[in-house]
């Protein structure tokens, strides 16, 4: 029970929105398939926080204009570790939790490849240089064995969004 206190205070504090100058705040949009089991979207949640705390921390890389926000490289290798070890705590407390993408990704994080997988399955065109030190060669063998068939998912978006001051003061 203790756990699920931190996770609701950690989450409450992560949605307060960001003060700018003027008589606005960008705050975060979350948007998960709710078609999606609940244990499912727990991790995918998951990701989207871990996406928005890298923001958080390197907002000298964001515009922080309204819309669908594309993630930078680091910011998507971090958002899917956190994705995998999410899922594998949650597969860990109950057995029975299945999801086909999350289990091969499990694997992944464990060989410690998540930048070479975030590189050559989730890649942007606004990623123009390939990040140093990715061992693709030892990736590509790799995935030879443990990714057959594998497709990349992404089951959640984070977005910035304007509000205005008035809208979020509280007693309105």
């Amino acid at each position: 029970m203790r756990k699920v206190a931190i996770v609701v205070i950690l989450c409450v504090a992560l949605l307060a929105p960001t003060a700018f100058a003027g008589t606005e705040t960008i705050g975060y949009v979350y948007d998960l398939d709710l078609s999606l089991p609940d244990y499912v979207n727990a991790a995918w949640l998951g990701y989207l926080m871990q996406r928005q705390i890298y923001i958080g921390e390197h907002m000298d890389l964001y515009k922080f204009a309204p819309g669908i926000i594309i993630p930078t490289f680091a910011e998507e290798v971090e958002g899917r570790k956190a994705l995998a070890q999410i899922w594998k705590e949650l597969k860990e407390a109950d057995r029975t939790r299945t999801d086909k993408y999350l289990n091969e990704l499990i694997p992944v994080h464990e060989a410690d490849f998540m930048r070479e997988y975030v590189w050559k399955y989730l890649k942007q065109q606004s990623w123009a240089t390939e990040p140093e030190n990715l061992k693709l060669k030892e990736f590509s063998a790799w995935r030879q064995k443990h990714l057959q068939g594998h497709q990349a998912e992404t089951r959640g978006k984070l977005s910035f969004a304007k509000r205005s001051n008035e809208a979020t003061s509280p007693g309105r």
